[in-house]
């Protein structure tokens, strides 16, 4: 089998289980991975508008909505009217910052799990190479090449 085939091949059987492996990580804090995405971006990039979380998870906005009002229940996540009183913000609440702080430590326990027998220049290879697929992904959505 070509390369190219074996990676995508290779990826395609990781997807599905990983994911699954994830949201059992993450059902003990009533949390799916789509819904810890957004609030781990969140996270990393301070309040956010319904539309920049939209365009970021790449996920169409009523879906994002319905995800943030089920963290809201949860009091995940809290709502702050910009200057503009259309625009809210998504951010963290405080019980939202201590879900994140264990989420993370529980990820990232498993991940390195994984990861044991894989060396650190490997996982690196591997990470800078779904990267540059992710961005040519991105900068070509019509699915056509030349």
């Amino acid at each position: 089998m070509k390369p190219h085939k074996q990676l995508f091949y290779a990826y395609s059987a990781l997807y599905r289980p990983y994911l699954n492996q994830i949201n059992a990580q993450l059902a003990p804090f009533s949390l799916t991975s789509s819904q810890w995405a957004i609030m781990h971006f969140i996270l990393r990039n301070g309040a956010q508008t319904i539309s920049d979380i939209s365009t970021y998870i790449n996920v169409e906005r009523p879906t994002i909505t319905k995800m943030v009002q089920r963290l809201t229940e949860l009091d995940y996540v809290e709502a702050q009217p910009g200057i503009d009183k259309r625009t809210r913000f998504i951010r963290l609440s405080e019980n939202g910052q201590t879900v994140c702080e264990q989420v993370q430590e529980k990820l990232s326990a498993y991940q390195s799990y994984l990861l044991e027998e894989i060396p650190e220049a490997d996982q690196v290879l591997v990470a800078d190479v779904l990267r540059k697929i992710s961005d040519r992904i991105n900068t070509n959505e019509d699915g056509t090449h030349e």
